[in-house]
């Protein structure tokens, strides 16, 4: 009896080490961010430690229910670095994990990808050993994204909603450069800013939208930006509105012909009249000219090579702050 009882045990002991270790084999996942720009290396993270020598390569497979088969998705590219033993945060069951593993980088810089697509749909396979004896295959497939394509379309999109709009202004009879002008028909500062950001990040997010099929994480300092440039047009065109008291002519066919015939010009953007009604440069409005226009540029700039919106720094924020205080200041009387 005591035999078999041991026997039993040993039994229990064999099946239960056998059974964690097919699971321990099951465990390995493959996880390979989506919408990363063909551009930059490719990141492709391994819950399983693998070294240089077992020659991992990785695949990457399409669907063909419309388009052809790719002569590429056959390839077996080498990874350009192995990092081992490394820590990465990913979401498993819709919660996020540390999880540790291998880190291999990848150039599919070459990868052909037609050039009127923004991206192509790929399942991610990892293979390693000998003759290729093991495997790993992402649980999703992802975006492989074409930088040029990717940022051209969404901001032709734009553009094209904007071509619509100044349809709509010349329907109703008015000109589309109001929707930048103040009520004396100069340009104004405050508004030209927000139309400014208003392309700029509706193009970004555009192109991110589409690069992941998903609304991109839109960074907080950006949300204050834009809430800064709405706040400086609201105030300013409250501020001319008070003080040169001038009717509304929203139900009026036709604009006072001072407003119609006012010749527009870019120097608006940084004259103010004075006291006797002269037109003199604006330090202030040159200031925020200046501000703006660098943290578009920064922001167009880092946005692309970056792969993700750009969070920008919040003491560029209170840059922009401090210099739209500078161009509301003379705006707003101060009381005797």
């Amino acid at each position: 009896m005591k035999n078999i009882r041991l026997l039993t045990i040993l039994l229990a002991i064999i099946l239960f080490m056998s059974s964690n270790a097919s699971s321990a084999e099951e465990s390995v996942q493959l996880f390979m961010a989506d919408g990363q720009l063909k551009s930059h290396p490719i990141r492709v993270f391994i819950t399983k430690d693998i070294a240089d020598s077992v020659s991992p390569k990785l695949m990457l497979k399409g669907s063909h229910a419309i388009s052809k088969k790719n002569a590429a998705e056959d390839l077996l590219i080498k990874p350009l670095l192995i990092a081992r033993k490394q820590e990465s945060e990913q979401v498993v069951n819709e919660n996020k994990v540390i999880l540790t593993g291998t880190l291999l980088l990848f150039d599919l810089s070459h990868y052909p990808i037609p050039s009127y697509k923004t991206a192509m749909r790929l399942t991610p396979t990892l293979i390693w050993g000998e003759e290729g004896q093991y495997v790993a295959i992402g649980a999703h497939e992802i975006y492989l994204v074409n930088p040029v394509p990717a940022f051209i379309w969404p901001f032709a999109m734009v553009i094209f909603l904007v071509l619509i709009i100044i349809g709509m202004a010349r329907h109703g009879k008015r000109r589309s450069i109001q929707f930048i002008c103040n009520k004396e028909g100069n340009l104004s500062l405050a508004r030209t800013q927000v139309a400014l950001w208003t392309i700029v990040i509706g193009g970004m997010i555009t192109a991110y939208g589409l690069m992941r099929l998903d609304v991109p994480e839109i960074p907080l300092s950006l949300v204050a930006l834009m809430g800064l440039s709405l706040v400086t047009g609201g105030i300013s065109y409250t501020q001319s509105v008070k003080k040169k008291n001038i009717e509304s002519v929203a139900f009026k066919n036709e604009l006072p012909a001072s407003v119609a015939d006012h010749q527009i010009s870019i120097a608006d953007l940084v004259i103010v009249p004075n006291e006797e009604g002269k037109a003199v440069l604006s330090l202030a409005r040159a200031q925020m000219v200046f501000w703006t226009v660098l943290t578009l540029f920064l922001f167009i700039v880092k946005s692309i090579l970056d792969g993700n919106l750009w969070a920008v720094p919040w003491e560029l924020v209170a840059l922009m702050g401090l210099s739209q205080v500078g161009y509301l200041a003379p705006k707003i009387p101060l009381k005797s």
